[in-house]
């Protein structure tokens, strides 16, 4: 419960500081969303705030915004920060067990309503200059390298598929250590880096980072809020992933969508090159088929 406290403290001080310009409805929103524990607020929606509340799913959101975030996905994000840094793995996965409860078809509900959520969240941190930055870049490429820092693997290997089949050379890697560093010889100063990483700037994560600024080559970085803030004016473009604090979702949708968008850019900008690829790639499932 200290946890949950400390927690709910950053939300009481953004609560204090802009109480005096919430309506009478939102005042009711904002002092139940204090007096909730951090990890009973992180899995509600704004559906059941609003019926706890008695109000609507209108007010809860526009709530949070008054309350001075983008909205309620970003207060709980920000409010559950003390947590996670604080609290064990295991003790979370026990306090999601608690916030969801066994009901099969409820769980399915509240992981499609937080997917719901990620996406949306992503979308609002979208940027369309740093998307055309970054499609730019990869269209210059010699070769595009699409590294996975972390648990970030699938999201690397997902953006070279797709950047490779609209034509551009690709490799991904999901290695760390020596292995990472033995794949990173053969950058070139005319590849761009598309590199992953979800929260944590890690020591690897650094040294790759200042890597690329040496060898010279451009780098994209993918990432979430926390990391946003360190980097962006440290790489060439960046592109922002919401991940959910209640861990119903994955910081993954976002990404794998924000690969797809670097992919149909440079499809849609190339699209003879990219059409061509289909081809070859149509003709080469052909051949194989023929051969089983």
């Amino acid at each position: 419960m200290e946890t949950s406290d400390r927690a709910s403290g950053v939300l009481r001080q953004h609560f204090d500081q802009h109480r005096t310009q919430l309506s009478r409805s939102e005042l009711a929103v904002a002092e139940y969303l204090v007096a909730l524990p951090i990890d009973v607020l992180i899995f509600k929606s704004a559906e059941e705030i609003a019926s706890d509340a008695g109000t609507s799913d209108a007010t809860v959101i526009r709530t949070a915004r008054r309350l001075g975030f983008s909205g309620l996905p970003e207060l709980k994000r920000v409010c559950s920060r003390t947590m996670a840094k604080t609290i064990p793995t295991s003790d979370r996965l026990e306090q999601r067990f608690r916030g969801t409860g066994s009901e099969l078809p409820k769980v399915a509900q509240q992981m499609f309503a937080t997917a719901r959520e990620v996406l949306t969240s992503t979308e609002e941190q979208f940027d369309e200059q740093m998307l055309s930055v970054a499609v730019s870049l990869l269209e210059g490429a010699d070769t595009v390298w699409c590294l996975g820092m972390g648990t970030a693997e699938i999201e690397a290997r997902h953006c070279a598929m797709a950047l490779s089949r609209v034509g551009l050379r690709t490799r991904w890697s999901g290695a760390s250590g020596f292995t990472l560093a033995n794949d990173l010889l053969d950058l070139r100063a005319s590849d761009v880096v598309v590199l992953f990483n979800a929260v944590h700037e890690t020591p690897e994560f650094s040294m790759v980072a200042s890597q690329m600024s040496e060898i010279g080559c451009k780098l994209i970085l993918v990432c979430g809020v926390q990391l946003r803030a360190l980097y962006k004016d440290k790489v060439d473009a960046l592109l922002t992933c919401i991940g959910s604090p209640s861990k119903l979702a994955s910081w993954t949708l976002g990404a794998i969508v924000t690969g797809d968008m670097l992919a149909y850019g440079v499809a849609v900008r190339n699209q003879p090159r990219a059409i061509e690829t289909k081809r070859r790639l149509a003709g080469l499932r052909a051949k194989a088929e023929r051969r089983n």
